[in-house]
């Protein structure tokens, strides 16, 4: 899978959609997500069940300010906001993604809630 800016919108589109059987299917038997500061999931079963409850849930706002590519590896920074219990939430991302024989094989994502 060669990494292009329309590959990570596609990423960027259905993570802001709630559209995560396009990130089951290209996520590697062997992913390793990172979510810093969360946990770290191992294997794609724990991928999925880690990514599921996200199945359909909209960002109200969701907006990349930058991609960078080098090879393999994606880093795409934005923020998106969402509507909770509280009201409106705002979270800051940073995520790598790194691919590997046409499938995603690492995810490390920061997220930063604003306060």
């Amino acid at each position: 899978m060669t990494v292009t800016r329309q590959l990570m919108e596609k990423f960027n589109t259905a993570f802001a959609n709630g559209e995560v059987d396009f990130i089951f299917e290209a996520a590697a038997d062997d992913i390793i997500m990172n979510e810093v500061g969360q946990g770290i999931s191992e294997g794609k079963a724990a991928f999925i069940e880690k990514m599921e409850p996200m199945r359909g849930y909209k960002a109200d706002v969701y907006k990349v300010y930058r991609t960078l590519i080098e090879g393999n590896t994606a880093v795409v920074e934005g923020e998106m906001q969402f509507t909770d219990e509280d009201g409106s939430v705002t979270y800051y991302f940073n995520d790598w993604y790194t691919f590997e024989n046409e499938k995603l094989k690492n995810l490390t994502a920061y997220m930063i809630k604003q306060t």
